[in-house]
């Protein structure tokens, strides 16, 4: 039987979630402002190479190479673009500071780049993409907490549901659950009030922003668990946020799932 841990158990051990890496934000900042050329990229992702070796490693996959000869790191960045660069700058810069590379965190990882990549193409100007897109990558941030923090109790949850744990589950187990948890660390971390707000709000949107990330997180969950994507259930919640069209929202992101999945496929 799983023990029960109390919120203040986890709240506690945020006191030892250490910041993110310094590197990988700087890039990540350079990589939010449209003035920033490659030539500014380039120089820093070379001086980390793990990072170097991971987008080095994208770009000549079969997915984007279209040469026989392999790809250099100048290349590699123009193959894959600025957006797959900033997602693997972020991921990275939260997956070394938790050190978490379990399977259920890098299945969890996969989720939030397949999220992210989606919702960028809804944004309607740059600022509102730059918004989903962080939003969409740090959604679930609060899970990763759980899995560093509390695995013991946190990683049986994933084989007695079958899936994610709802926050029904984590409520009932932590007393807490994710959506608090990575509201309270991406606050600590610094991270805009907008993104805050995704975070701890996807599950039950406030705004366009959070109904986005609802509604691709709700529909690649399903096409993930090989089930028929079903959201009538939360027709007037996104009518209401996202206008009468949502569903043409749904048709889009099922289109082009197959697409990301094999992008996210060589990031691994």
């Amino acid at each position: 039987m799983i023990s029960i841990h109390s919120s203040l158990h986890i709240e506690k051990s945020f006191e030892n979630i250490p910041t993110l890496e310094s590197s990988k934000m700087r890039l990540f900042n350079i990589l939010q402002d449209e003035n920033t050329n490659i030539e500014q990229v380039e120089k820093i992702v070379s001086s980390d190479p793990a990072m170097a070796a991971k987008i080095i490693k994208l770009a000549n996959s079969p997915f984007y190479r279209h040469c026989e000869q392999p790809l250099g790191m100048h290349q590699s960045l123009l193959t894959i673009g600025i957006d797959m660069v900033k997602c693997i700058v972020l991921s990275m810069a939260v997956m070394d500071s938790f050190s978490s590379g379990s399977k259920h965190a890098v299945q969890l990882w996969g989720h939030s780049y397949a999220v992210a990549l989606m919702v960028l193409s809804l944004g309607l100007n740059r600022q509102e993409k730059e918004t989903l897109f962080t939003g969409a990558l740090l959604h679930d941030l609060g899970r990763m907490v759980f899995l560093c923090k509390a695995p013991d109790a946190y990683i049986p949850l994933f084989d007695i549901e079958l899936a994610r744990p709802g926050i029904s589950v984590e409520q009932d187990i932590f007393q807490t659950d994710h959506t608090i948890i990575g509201e309270n660390v991406a606050r600590r971390w610094h991270f805009p009030d907008e993104i805050i707000g995704i975070i701890r709000n996807h599950h039950m949107p406030n705004n366009r922003s959070s109904a986005l990330i609802f509604l691709v997180n709700a529909v690649i969950t399903e096409l993930e668990n090989g089930r028929p994507v079903e959201i009538d259930q939360y027709s007037r919640m996104l009518a209401g946020y996202l206008g009468k069209r949502y569903k043409d929202l749904v048709n889009v992101c099922i289109q082009r799932y197959k697409t990301n999945t094999v992008i996210i496929e060589n990031l691994f």
